[in-house]
C-alpha cells in the first residue's frame, strides 16, 4: 500500500511539474517546426503515435515537411526526415547534434550513461576511436574476419541442413550464429548452439528487442515505471538486459582471471585484452583515460547488442521477401551456380561476380529498413536549420525510413521489393549515396564494414546450398513488422531443402 501511494505521489508530482514546464517552453521557443497534432499537456504527443509508427511519420512528413516536432511528455523531439534535411543536420552540422539522451535502458541494467553507444563529448571520442581501432587490429573488412565469419556460416548452414526440410523458425538459429561473430572478437571464441549460457543470452535479446517500443514512453515519462504491473515493459527489459550484462561480466571476469596479470603482455586475440592493453598504455604514459572498468562492460554490451540484432533480422528479412517474392531466388541460385556452383564455399572475393544477390541484399536493407528511425540523438547547443529554430537539448529522430522508402529516390514504386533497382543497364551493381541503413554522420554505425561482409557471406551460403520454401505456399508468410529500436520480422516458419542433395 506504501508503495502504491509513493507511486500515485509520484505520477501527481511529475504531472504538476510537466503542465508548468510544458506551457512555460511553448512560451519561451522561438520558431519551432510545426508540430502535426496538439499536444497534451503530461503525454504530449506520445500516445498520439498508435500502432503504425512508419505510417504515422510519413503522414506528418507530407503534413509539416522535412521538419516536425512532437512532445514526448515534457521533451521536445524533432523528427529529421528526408536525405537532404536528414544530411544538413546530422553530418552538415553534426558538431551540434552528435550527443544521445538519457535511456531507461542504461538504468535498466543500473550503468547509466555509459559505453560507445550512449556516451557523449570526451568518454564518447575516446571510447568510439579505442572500439574502431580494435576492430581494424581484428581485420574488420579483411580476410581474419571473413575466416571467422566463414567458420560460423558452415555451423549454421550444417545445423539447417540437419532438420531435412522440416519447418523452421530460422530467427533464433540465426541470432545465435550472428552473435557467435561479435563473440569470436569480443571474447576470442564462437559457443556452441546448445550451449545454455549463451543461448539465454540470446533469448534474453530477443526479448529485449522485442519490448523497446513498449518502453519508449518511459525514456521521455520517468515515472511510468513505477506504475503496478509491467504495462510499459520496464521489468521485462531490466530482467533480461541484467542476463546480458550478467554472462558478459562473467566471460570477462574468468578471462582475465585465467590470463592473471599478464594482460598487457598478453597475445590473446580478443577485444577484452586489446581494450586493457590501451587503458594500461595510458595510464603507464600518465595520460588521462576513460577506459575503465564500467566502460568496458558496457562497450562489449553495446557491441555485442547491435551486432546480434541487426544482421540477424536482416536476414531473416531476406529469406521473408524472398519467399514472398516469385522468381527472385530462382534468379539467385542461377547467378550462384554459374558463377561458383557446389564445388566450394562463396568467399568475399566473389562479391564482384554475384552482383544480383548483392542487389537483393540492398534492397532487403532498404525495403524492410531494419532501424528506421536510427538511435535519438540530442542537440548540444540551439541551432537554425530549414528556417527553424532548435533549442539545446531537444531530442532528435533520424528518420531513415523515410529517405530509404522516398519515391523521388527510388521511383513511384519505393513500396515494392525490387533487387534491379540497384543494378545498371549492364548488370553491375550500384551504389547509391542515399543509401543510408547505417545511419549517417558522426554516429554512423561502427560495425558497419563487418555487418556488410556477414551478410554477404551468410545469404550466398545460405542460397548457395538451400532452397527456401514456405511452409504453406498458397499463404507466404506476413511481411508486417513488429518496430521497437529495430524491425523485427513477424515469427515465420520456412523449409529448408537442402540442393546438395538433389
Amino acid at each position: 500500500m506504501v508503495e502504491l501511494s509513493s507511486a500515485l505521489f509520484a505520477c501527481l508530482v511529475t504531472l504538476l511539474s510537466c503542465c508548468y514546464l510544458f506551457f512555460q517552453r511553448k512560451r519561451s521557443h522561438g520558431k519551432l517546426p510545426p508540430c502535426p497534432v496538439q499536444p497534451w499537456p503530461l503525454i504530449g504527443n506520445i500516445f498520439s503515435i498508435g500502432e503504425d509508427m512508419r505510417g504515422q511519420f510519413e503522414e506528418w512528413n507530407k503534413q509539416c515537411g522535412d521538419l516536425f516536432s512532437l512532445y514526448f511528455g515534457n521533451t521536445l523531439v524533432v523528427v529529421v526526415s528526408g536525405y537532404k534535411t536528414i544530411k544538413e543536420v546530422f553530418v552538415h552540422k553534426g558538431a551540434l547534434t552528435s550527443d544521445r539522451p538519457h535511456m531507461f535502458i542504461n538504468d535498466g541494467i543500473g550503468m547509466g550513461d555509459q559505453g560507445v553507444v550512449f556516451t557523449n563529448g570526451p568518454v564518447w571520442k575516446e571510447l568510439r576511436s579505442t572500439t574502431l581501432q580494435i576492430l581494424k587490429e581484428f581485420g574488420m573488412g579483411t580476410n581474419w574476419l571473413a575466416e571467422k565469419i566463414q567458420e560460423e556460416v558452415t555451423s549454421y548452414v550444417e545445423k539447417l541442413a540437419d532438420l531435412k526440410g522440416k519447418p523452421v523458425d530460422l530467427q533464433h538459429y540465426t541470432r545465435v550464429s550472428v552473435s557467435n561473430v561479435i563473440s569470436s572478437i569480443i571474447v576470442g571464441k564462437r559457443f556452441s548452439h546448445e550451449d545454455p549460457r549463451h543461448k539465454n543470452t540470446v533469448e534474453s535479446l530477443m526479448r529485449v528487442a522485442e519490448s523497446s517500443r513498449g518502453a519508449a514512453a518511459i525514456n521521455f515519462l520517468p515515472f511510468l515505471r513505477h506504475l503496478p504491473g509491467d504495462i510499459f515493459k520496464a521489468k521485462k527489459i531490466k530482467t533480461n538486459m541484467a542476463v546480458v550484462k550478467d554472462m558478459l561480466v562473467e566471460i570477462v571476469s574468468e578471462i582475465e582471471n585465467k590470463s592473471g596479470n599478464q594482460t598487457k603482455e598478453s597475445n590473446g586475440k580478443n577485444f577484452i585484452f586489446s581494450y586493457r592493453r590501451k587503458q594500461l598504455d595510458k595510464m603507464d604514459a600518465g595520460k588521462r583515460t576513460f577506459l575503465d572498468d564500467e566502460n568496458l562492460i558496457k562497450t562489449i554490451i553495446d557491441l555485442f547488442s547491435a551486432g546480434t540484432e541487426t544482421v540477424s533480422s536482416t536476414i531473416v528479412w531476406c529469406i521473408l521477401v524472398v519467399l514472398n517474392s516469385p522468381g527472385v531466388q530462382s534468379k539467385i541460385h542461377e547467378e550462384l551456380d554459374r558463377e561458383i556452383d557446389q564445388e566450394r564455399q562463396p568467399t568475399v572475393e566473389d562479391q564482384a561476380s554475384l552482383p544480383y544477390l548483392g542487389a537483393v541484399i540492398k534492397e532487403t536493407q532498404r525495403y524492410c529498413s531494419v532501424v528506421p528511425f536510427s538511435l535519438l540523438h540530442k542537440t548540444k547547443e540551439e541551432m537554425t536549420t530549414g528556417g527553424y529554430t532548435i533549442p539545446k537539448g531537444t531530442t532528435l529522430i533520424p528518420n531513415l525510413d523515410s529517405v530509404l522508402h522516398d519515391t523521388k529516390i527510388w521511383g513511384s514504386d519505393a513500396d515494392k521489393f525490387k533487387p534491379e533497382r540497384f543494378l545498371d543497364k549492364d548488370g553491375s551493381l550500384i551504389h547509391r549515396e542515399e543509401f543510408i541503413p547505417y545511419s549517417i554522420g558522426s554516429r554512423l554505425c561502427l560495425g558497419e564494414a563487418m555487418a556488410k561482409m556477414e551478410l554477404f557471406l551468410f545469404m550466398s551460403c545460405m542460397f548457395q546450398r538451400f532452397q527456401f520454401v514456405c511452409k504453406d505456399p498458397e499463404n507466404p508468410p506476413t511481411l508486417k513488422p513488429n518496430i521497437g529500436i529495430t524491425s523485427v520480422p513477424t515469427a515465420f516458419e520456412v523449409m529448408c531443402i537442402d540442393r546438395f542433395k538433389q
